[in-house]
């Protein structure tokens, strides 16, 4: 069985990830709404693809 706090710890470290690997991969010319492309992925996309992820993860945990 896997626990909750494993799985919460490991998407955790799969966010931070994706928040630092935002800079290294989009250039900085890359601007929607004035704002870096790598910044609307790493505060808002991760964050909401991790809680899809976890919504998934819980799903499963308790079938």
């Amino acid at each position: 069985m896997f626990s909750l706090s494993k799985a919460a710890l490991i998407l955790t470290f799969f966010y931070f990830i994706l928040w630092c690997a935002g800079p290294l991969v989009f250039d900085a010319n890359a601007i929607w709404y004035g704002v870096p492309l790598w910044f609307w992925l790493s505060c808002i996309g991760a964050p909401l693809t991790l809680i899809i992820l976890l919504i998934n993860l819980v799903g499963k945990i308790d079938d």
